[in-house]
């Protein structure tokens, strides 16, 4: 969360930046080009004489006001520092008596100034002319910078206008981020109605569009567990089903039985011990298929778990599974044909003892329930990669009662390889079901 807000204050910081980086430019740009629009507009001489014209009226003015003479001529001090944009100089005589530049503290000073000064070059027809208290006639020079007030509003202006760029820029980018977190939000809201089908709205590989991105994969993978959820509620109400249906042929045929010997009070011993085995048998069947629900839902309880496994040796498993495990099928007649192509020093594979114990009954009570014994029961084992594969093949005997399978146990054993992250396949093929069991290998060092 610090990560993110400290992200975030950098990324108003960088805005704030971009906005006074686009605002003082293009302020800059405005101040140039109005500055360059004054200096030829008003900086000419046909409008510096007007402003001169004017200013040398008050500037006579001021001399009679103030009984200015050659002897106060410094007195025009107070003048030119009320009318700074104004440069003039005072000239009596082609000798210069006065100059706004400069501060005068005396007569001798002013005699200085004027010594230095060449006016040979200046046209004093040009001047104008400037009465002075004592009827003395003087020259003026003058050149007026009034227009330097134009630059002064187009410098100010600029300054307006670079504050309005950077507040509009500025509200532009934080605007869009915002807008985004309120979009989130209401994109939020919609999931948090229970409509997982909305898609949350990805913009940018910044942190928001990071954030957004999370949002979109939580959403995604809740609907896949939903998706996952239902069809396993569906798988099991379907299996209830087909066991409800299953359940219902032996325990009809075991009520009639049973009605029989209830009503038949005059049968023989004979009869009678004939109806029980047939009893027996539909009463075996029952717990057989409450049996095999009864372990898948076990399994199915035990899958939302994880279960442990423990490495042992690829060999030995295989050596037992022939040896041993399809020991009691040679003794129930039929054939078994092994080819073990897993050799010794083949390595360890990882599996719960328990867990695998139940797959190879499953495998074995389909074997006897369903395998033709003309034909031999063949067992393939190798190591394939990091996998240990078992595949074993049988003929299907024919005339098999349709509802004699449930295929519970088969489920099971697929739900337990999926435990041990293993692979488990049955299928019918030409006659012939095959089971094939993959079984993940313990990874050994070199």
């Amino acid at each position: 969360m610090d990560s993110f807000r400290t992200k975030l204050l950098w990324k108003l910081l960088g805005c704030i930046i971009i906005s006074a980086g686009i605002a003082i430019g293009l302020a800059f740009l405005f101040a140039k080009a109005g500055s360059y629009y004054v200096d030829n507009t008003f900086d000419s001489q046909e409008i510096n004489q007007k402003f001169q014209v004017k200013y040398m009226e008050e500037l006579q003015q001021y001399v009679y006001d103030n009984e200015i003479t050659r002897s106060n001529i410094s007195l025009l001090e107070k003048w030119a520092e009320d009318n700074n944009l104004v440069y003039f100089s005072v000239y009596l005589k082609k000798k210069m008596i006065f100059n706004s530049d400069y501060s005068y503290a005396n007569e001798e000073e002013i005699e200085e100034i004027a010594e230095e000064e060449d006016t040979t070059a200046l046209d004093f027809d040009y001047f104008y002319k400037l009465i002075l208290a004592d009827g003395t006639s003087a020259r003026v020079d003058m050149f007026c910078y009034d227009f330097y007030n134009y630059v002064y509003y187009v410098v100010a202006l600029s300054v307006v206008i670079g504050i309005l760029i950077f507040i509009v820029v500025f509200t532009r980018l934080v605007n869009r981020k915002l807008a985004y977190i309120k979009q989130l939000e209401q994109e939020l809201g919609i999931l948090e109605g229970g409509n997982l089908e909305y898609p949350v709205t990805i913009k940018g590989s910044d942190e928001l569009g990071s954030l957004a991105k999370g949002i979109d994969q939580m959403r995604l993978s809740i609907m896949e567990n939903n998706e996952k959820e239902q069809k396993a509620l569906q798988a099991n109400k379907d299996l209830v089903t087909a066991m409800s249906h299953d359940l219902r042929t032996p325990l009809t045929t075991l009520t009639g039985y049973l009605e029989i010997l209830g009503m038949d009070n005059n049968a023989d011993a004979e009869k009678k011990k004939h109806y029980l085995e047939l009893s027996m048998k539909k009463t075996k069947e029952i717990r057989e298929l409450s049996d095999e629900l009864f372990e898948y839902f076990l399994v199915f309880d035990e899958e939302q778990r994880r279960i442990d496994v423990m490495p042992v040796p690829a060999y030995d498993l295989v050596s037992d599974l022939i040896e041993n495990q399809f020991l009691n099928l040679e003794e129930d007649g039929y054939k078994v044909v092994g080819d073990n192509k897993v050799s010794a020093d083949a390595g360890n594979c990882l599996i719960n003892p328990r867990y695998m114990s139940r797959v190879l009954n499953n495998i074995l009570s389909n074997i006897g329930k369903y395998a033709d014994k003309e034909s031999p029961v063949n067992i393939f084992c190798n190591v394939e990669t990091d996998k240990l594969c078992i595949t074993i093949k049988n003929t299907v005997k024919k005339n098999i009662d349709p509802h004699e399978s449930t295929k519970i146990g088969l489920i099971t054993c697929k739900k337990i390889m999926k435990l041990h992250n293993g692979e488990f396949e049955a299928y019918d093929h030409e006659g012939e079901f095959i089971d094939k069991l993959v079984i993940p290998m313990e990874n050994r060092q070199v």
